[in-house]
């Protein structure tokens, strides 16, 4: 049981990594929209003075989302289980929902472990740290999907400001 879980915690730990990265990726994205868009600071035409301005407000909108996701480490999420027929034991969202003892009790019932398996303690905390993971997982790829919107609305409106830019 312990090397299920701990593969499991791997699992997560891999996600957990790969929303870190995307959230760099975006940080990185939105800097090179922002100096893309410091070009047309000086315009005196309003349409791309405003629209710069929605460049820089949407680019730093999304990398204050990313940047409080690249931090967000404590696990403050209100718990409403909900049980989904998908009983995948390795995919965070479903991990989030679940308890420490649905979780160890799934991993009995799914992957053929006796009936009268003795769970001890390490057990129980390796499965408390699946579940604390897999929330902050969930809520990472979360802000990642609210940070790319508002980095699409950033790259959208700078290239009205080009467009618009070679309109005058």
């Amino acid at each position: 049981m312990k090397q299920t879980l701990k593969y499991i915690l791997q699992y997560v730990i891999e996600n957990l990594k790969m929303a870190e990265t995307k959230h760099s990726i975006i940080i990185a994205l939105n800097g090179g929209v922002i100096a893309l868009s410091l070009g047309f600071v000086q315009s005196t035409n309003l349409i791309i003075k405003y629209t710069n301005y929605a460049v820089l407000f949407f680019a730093g909108l999304s990398i204050i989302i990313s940047f409080f996701a690249l931090h967000a480490r404590r696990v403050d999420v209100k718990f409403k289980a909900k049980k989904y027929a998908d009983k995948n034991l390795l995919y965070f969202q479903n991990l989030a929902i679940m308890t420490s003892e649905e979780l160890i009790k799934n991993i009995i019932k799914y992957y053929n472990y006796p009936p009268n398996y003795k769970i001890d303690n390490l057990e129980i905390d390796i499965a408390s740290t699946i579940i604390a993971n897999s929330k902050i997982v969930k809520r990472k790829f979360q802000l990642f999907n609210d940070s790319a919107f508002f980095c699409v609305l950033s790259i959208i409106s700078c290239l009205f400001a080009f467009i618009f830019n070679g309109a005058v």
